[in-house]
């Protein structure tokens, strides 16, 4: 069929494809909205949002909750720059701790007897693959941030902070060794902190009710018709620490009863735990009762140390919620047992080593070098049983604590560690979060109470890639020595010849003069990787100075197990050297597959966004508007999902905000550029201007409350239902067969143009109320920023070519405003219109420029 008048209508003609070639997009147009916009952006003054990077570990590829990270500080960035704003956004690794240690470790055949400093050049190498394979991946989810100037934990100059700050806490003592328990990890033969502990609910352990003979009867012998094969009756789930007992614990305010059983004789046990004991055990319940107090009058023996004599002490911890009211108490394996031990001056035994076996001072033959949580459990039982003490034992399913690196459980195990004493900051550092924004709020609790449970903090780890504890120990006593005198000299010796120089050489090497008359030896000890990345703060703070008052950054965006980890150490080490590491937290959720389920690679449900990108196994590459839309879309504050069909469906939404574009860009293509004036528009087209300008006070509005999501919606209805469906098939006929040239068409195309408010003038009304005039003084010089404007003012345009008019509510005061087309030229750096002519830049950025050579 003939179309003779084809020729004269005017359709859209563009480039822009609907699908994109996404190999071309990342050539073509990535540098250019990244690292050039990044670098463009930081030339014109200090940054007035500075966003800090919570350092990723390197130690592999980023998984799809990177990628929710990244994208999310990204989207804060550019929206921030939108505002007429300047950022700094400095990456950075944490590239020390265990488990880049262990894959450096991998393939050799004796790790064991690998030197030190051999173990930390493979694992910086290992550390340094992984860091550039994970730059390379956030460039290509298109993250804007300053990559050439990004900071890694083992560079020598953060160490240095890194210890600089360390002083600061020990000169404030804050700083102190002691043997006690810790957290200890047999799978990585080190201390762990709280921070790097995993609970899993399904542990199964032994439990054990177990006598131990009454060998001093104290007061108890006033009691009429009293036993005298009488014994105390205690239940543990950890049978591998009765060998290290010292004590008894019990409450002095419960009432004890004597039960009876054939096969174990007479056996006390609380009054409250009487129905659960007696069913148990098959017992009969006698007449005897004891009160607390005149318990801790007597004494007893140790099952397999017939010759020892120990005592019963008070403690508020005991309870009648399990057990049998008396506590199993061995002070070098639990934390209450130690300190009600070191109350009482009771010495601390703990026979177990790195490894998790029991060493020689167990005290039983058949015990020595058995893992306690595997065969030394095993023999422990069959040891008490052999002994008549074992009363009954049985599987038990419960939380239990596990490392979180290696997903093996751990002990606890009295070391000679260093600690962080956190009970003399605390209240500073919950002092310092009432002023800190935290998003969501709940995150304010989950924070608040970590803090506040927390006493010390083990600082200490027995690793070899790791900066090292600058303490020197007497060769002969082994005494510290951590003056500030000798670590401000290994301090200035490691700022000139580098951490790794620790593992070489002589001792005497780091032995500040002073102090050699006599032989040290240098301390092994790592300082715990929390305290690495946790003074990350530092490196922000000498990159943009502030002054001590005003928080080192402005933001920090990370997922919500950081509330134990990164957010805390930061805090900490921070207020310890009284500064504020943060503004405001913004918490993120974890990335679940679509059932809701966590991903795991024996699942098969991993989605790898490299793969979502560049597709993989048959799925098509999507492109990383795709990936970003999808981030940009999830209530983030909440774990969120993603899977085939939640992608299909960005990737449809994607499309359609392409087609927009291209009708836009297709329909703008003959345009000279020449606004119509307001009043010549269609009401049809004023009404687009307004839903338009009420789309961007709406985003404007969740942006500020960071509700991208509310934005990503919004964005995606006004595309489909205002513009698409309505607006563009309304103007379609004026653009595609009105004169070119006439005021009808071009009247469409000058609303088509107007996505950009840097070309328009604000006019506002002079306030009538002295308080709302006051408010506007206030910010008048910051008043063009704030509505992203070119140019605000309370003059009247005169005779503009177009006009928008608003009246709106302040303070009780109706306010008139209209805003019109900017005056002044464009300029080319900024692209506000605030240039003398098209070609010259605006007087702001001649000085900036002028300034910079």
């Amino acid at each position: 069929m003939l179309r003779p008048y084809a020729g004269s209508l005017r359709l859209p003609v563009s480039a822009f494809a609907l699908r994109p070639d996404h190999t071309q997009c990342a050539i073509a147009y990535m540098p250019k909205c990244t690292d050039n916009l990044y670098r463009l952006q930081r030339q014109h003054q200090d940054p007035s949002l500075v966003l800090h990077d919570g350092p990723p570990f390197a130690n592999g590829d980023l998984h799809i909750g990177h990628a929710l990270n990244k994208i999310l500080k990204d989207i804060v960035l550019r929206y921030t720059l939108l505002c007429g704003r300047t950022v700094s956004y400095v990456p950075g690794w944490d590239c020390h701790g265990l488990p880049i240690e262990l894959k450096a470790l991998q393939g050799l055949k004796s790790a064991s007897s690998t030197p030190p400093k051999d173990i930390r050049a493979m694992a910086r190498c290992f550390a340094e693959d992984a860091m550039e394979k994970q730059k390379a991946s956030s460039k290509d989810f298109a993250v804007m941030a300053d990559w050439d100037n990004s900071w890694s934990t083992m560079d020598r100059d953060y160490e240095v902070r890194q210890l600089k700050v360390f002083q600061t806490m020990l000169n404030k003592g804050l700083i102190y060794r002691q043997y006690k328990p810790v957290f200890w990890s047999p799978s990585s033969a080190t201390a762990l902190a709280e921070a790097e502990l995993e609970y899993r609910d399904d542990h199964q352990s032994c439990s054990v009710y177990v006598k131990f003979p009454i060998s001093d009867f104290g007061k108890l012998s006033v009691i009429d018709d009293i036993p005298q094969d009488l014994s105390l009756l205690i239940w543990t789930t950890t049978p591998w620490t009765i060998p290290a007992n010292k004590v008894i614990a019990i409450n002095p305010d419960f009432e004890y009863r004597v039960i009876t059983s054939p096969k174990h004789g007479s056996l006390i046990v609380a009054n409250d735990r009487l129905d659960a004991v007696c069913v148990l055990l098959s017992a009969t319940l006698t007449n005897i009762r004891i009160p607390g107090a005149l318990l801790l009058s007597t004494r007893y023996t140790h099952p397999f140390f017939p010759s020892t004599s120990s005592p019963l002490l008070p403690a508020s911890y005991v309870t009648s919620d399990s057990g049998t009211g008396l506590v199993h108490t061995a002070p070098g394996h639990g934390m209450e047992d130690y300190q009600l031990c070191i109350e009482h001056g009771i010495d601390i035994h703990s026979p177990v080593d790195d490894r998790g076996k029991f060493t020689d001072d167990v005290g039983l033959q058949d015990l020595q070098g058995l893992p306690v949580l595997k065969e030394g459990v095993e023999a422990v039982i069959k040891n008490l049983a052999l002994r008549n003490a074992l009363v009954n034992d049985a599987p038990y399913t419960h939380t239990y604590p596990y490392d979180w690196r290696t997903k093996k459980p751990i002990i606890i195990r009295a070391t000679k560690q260093w600690f962080a004493d956190v009970s003399k900051i605390k209240n500073s550092a919950l002092k310092a979060l009432d002023n800190v924004q935290i998003i969501p709020e709940v995150g304010r609790t989950r924070l608040s109470s970590f803090i506040k449970t927390r006493k010390e903090w083990c600082i200490s780890r027995q690793r070899s890639w790791g900066v090292p504890i600058p303490v020197l120990y007497h060769v002969d006593t082994d005494e510290p020595l951590m003056t500030e005198q000798s670590v401000s000299f290994i301090i200035s010796r490691m700022t000139k010849v580098g951490s790794d120089a620790w593992w070489d050489g002589n001792d005497i090497d780091w032995v500040a003069p002073q102090y050699r008359n006599e032989n040290w030896k240098r301390g092994w000890d790592t300082l715990d990787v929390w305290f690495d990345s946790g003074t990350s703060w530092s490196t922000i703070y000498e990159r943009v100075p502030r002054d001590k008052e005003t928080p080192v950054s402005d933001l920090v965006i990370e997922g919500s197990d950081q509330h134990r980890g990164w957010f805390q150490s930061s805090l900490l080490t921070a207020t310890a050297s009284d500064v504020v590491p943060y503004n405001t937290i913004l918490t993120h959720g974890f990335v679940l597959d679509q059932s809701g389920r966590k991903m795991s690679k024996s699942i098969g449900n991993v989605i790898s966004p490299k793969a979502i990108i560049h597709g993989d196994k048959g799925s098509p590459p999507l492109g990383v508007d795709v990936l970003r839309l999808w981030v940009a879309s999830c209530d983030f504050t909440k774990d969120v999902s993603i899977g085939k069909t939640i992608l299909s469906h960005m990737a449809e939404g994607v499309r359609k905000i392409r087609t927009t574009a291209r009708f836009l860009l297709g329909n703008l293509n003959d345009w000279d550029g020449n606004l119509v004036s307001y009043n010549d528009l269609h009401r049809i087209d004023r009404m687009a201007l307004m839903q338009l300008y009420q789309l961007v006070v709406s985003c404007q509005r969740d942006y500020a409350m960071f509700e991208f999501n509310k934005v990503a919606h919004s964005i995606l209805h006004y595309t489909n239902a205002s513009l698409s469906a309505f607006y563009f098939d309304v103007i379609k006929d004026r653009l595609y067969t009105d004169a070119p040239h006439s005021i009808s068409r071009r009247a469409a195309q000058t609303v088509l143009h107007l996505r950009s408010s840097l070309e328009a003038r604000v006019y506002i009304e002079s306030p009538s109320k002295p308080e709302t005039a006051a408010l506007f003084e206030e910010y008048d010089l910051e008043l063009a920023a704030l509505f992203i404007a070119s140019q605000v003012s309370n003059e009247k345009a005169v005779s503009p070519s177009w006009r928008y008019a608003h009246i709106c509510e302040l303070h009780g005061s109706s306010l008139g405003v209209e805003v019109t087309p900017a005056e002044g030229h464009k300029c080319p750096r900024c692209w506000i219109y605030t240039a003398p002519s098209d070609d010259q830049l605006c007087n702001r950025c001649v000085a900036v420029l002028e300034s910079a050579h």
